[in-house]
């Protein structure tokens, strides 16, 4: 494989909405949607020229491990690394065929010891582990490129921070960037809205109540994703990091974010980016509690 330092042209990075494991069958409107923007995101990754030699993935279920701190990266060496079945919701009794769901990808452990060796480098304490692929990935990777239209190149898993330290994460990016011209795509795989605490609020409001706590909650989500939408597609890096620290002010922040770690792969992807022409791919979908709008950083 190339040299993680031959220079080429900066690849485009990415951030998407990944869904849980409902979204390989659910049957609703909302959800075909989602599916139909994820294969836009496939289809211009697969049409890039030349075909980027690695992806690095950064999702929301890959923090690194609280017991190492708050300042540590953890990079996947593993070889042959599993899909995990790593759901939020017990199936079993539901839909137990989704404990049947794999995913054929390729992994490159020799790279993910370049990302370390790049990260270190860097300064930033970076610790080697093998673990399996998490839902993050391999749900939306499905989508993204099914077996007929199969990745036919490496992924790579790198963590986010464990922690609140949301600037952190944004230069955790900026240490990447300069892989994104050594021809490394980076796809931020997180949610803009991921509030549980938010949908329960609904599932528990008595039947008189729900339909107004459902419109409070959907307003909320949608007033962050708008927010959301102006910091992100700010084209020169500083003022956009500025503005998405920023969001940490709204009231909506934490209503829509809980707990941040599906708003820190959007983060770091901003961070890789650089300068860069941000636009959403297609329809963006908020529900309450939930956004799952897709972002390409076209460098610029």
């Amino acid at each position: 494989m190339p040299s993680i330092a031959t220079p080429q042209k900066r690849l485009p990075v990415y951030y998407i909405g990944h869904a849980g494991v409902g979204l390989l069958f659910r049957d609703d409107p909302n959800n075909k949607i989602v599916q139909e923007n994820l294969r836009l995101v496939g289809d211009e990754i697969r049409s890039l020229s030349p075909q980027p030699k690695a992806v690095i993935v950064f999702s929301g279920h890959f923090e690194a491990g609280e017991i190492h701190g708050p300042n540590l990266i953890e990079v996947n060496i593993k070889k042959e690394s599993p899909i995990l079945h790593d759901y939020v919701n017990d199936f079993h009794d539901s839909h137990p065929h989704v404990y049947n769901y794999d995913w054929k990808h390729i992994d490159a452990p020799e790279l993910g010891q370049d990302i370390w060796r790049h990260l270190k480098a860097a300064g930033i304490r970076t610790k080697r582990v093998e673990r399996g692929i998490d839902h993050g990935v391999w749900v939306p990777f499905k989508i993204l490129f099914p077996e007929d239209k199969p990745l036919d190149i490496p992924v790579v898993l790198v963590s986010t921070y464990h922690g609140n330290n949301l600037e952190q994460q944004i230069d955790l990016g900026q240490t990447i960037s300069s892989l994104t011209s050594q021809g490394y795509l980076v796809i931020g795989s997180g949610m803009a809205v991921h509030s549980f605490d938010s949908i329960g609020e609904i599932h528990q409001a008595s039947e008189a109540d729900r339909q107004a706590v459902t419109a409070k909650v959907l307003a909320e989500s949608k007033t962050f994703d708008a927010a959301l939408r102006k910091a992100v597609t700010i084209p020169d890096p500083q003022e956009r990091k500025q503005a998405l620290l920023d969001l940490q002010l709204l009231p909506e922040f934490k209503r829509s974010h809980p707990t941040v770690e599906h708003f820190t792969p959007l983060l770091a992807a901003s961070g890789a980016a650089g300068h860069a022409e941000v636009e959403s791919v297609g329809v963006n979908i908020v529900e309450p509690g939930m956004s799952y709008v897709n972002y390409r950083f076209r460098p610029l």
